[in-house]
């Protein structure tokens, strides 16, 4: 039993109900036209061939919301949450929020003060070792739904694909 406990521990294991690869996965198509009704999306998503940020690999989709703002969900698929918890991004801090459908969702900060709910909300889900699922917000106005909120929606749909 604790040559079990071992050898799970040295891989890294993780509290996620189970591992979701992002491997050959098309942000585009994780959430539906009705989902995209209900998350009030006036315009038809945009793929984007690459995902913003620092060394991050993978693919985004761009959508835009009535109520202002964008949102872009990518599949990143050479860093894991752990990128960002483990101390080594110094400029940022990490900060855990609710899970989405039992998965860990943390956002990510820079500067020494809380962000605000209309800042900009940068997310990221932990679907799967050295993966992860990055949810962006702009900022907004304050008569929109907080931005975080509006990330959470989006990336519970997403989870809810991924998963099957």
């Amino acid at each position: 039993m604790l040559v079990l406990l071992g050898v799970a521990t040295a891989c890294g294991s993780s509290d996620r109900p189970r591992e979701l690869s992002l491997d050959n996965v098309q942000p585009c198509d994780l959430i539906s036209q009705a989902e995209l009704r209900d998350l009030q999306v006036k315009a038809p998503p945009q793929p984007v061939s690459v995902v913003e940020g620092a060394g991050e690999e993978g693919t985004s989709c761009q959508y835009s919301p009535l109520y202002g703002g964008t949102v872009s969900v990518a599949v990143v698929t050479n860093h894991g949450i752990d990128r960002w918890t483990d101390g080594s991004m110094e400029s940022s801090r990490a900060v855990d929020l609710s899970r989405v459908k039992g998965y860990r969702v943390i956002r990510i900060e820079y500067g020494e003060s809380a962000s605000e709910p209309h800042d900009s909300c940068t997310s990221y889900v932990d679907v799967a070792s050295d993966q992860s699922l990055k949810v962006h917000v702009s900022e907004n106005s304050t008569d929109d739904p907080p931005t975080c909120e509006t990330a959470r929606r989006f990336a519970g749909n997403a989870i809810r694909a991924l998963a099957g």
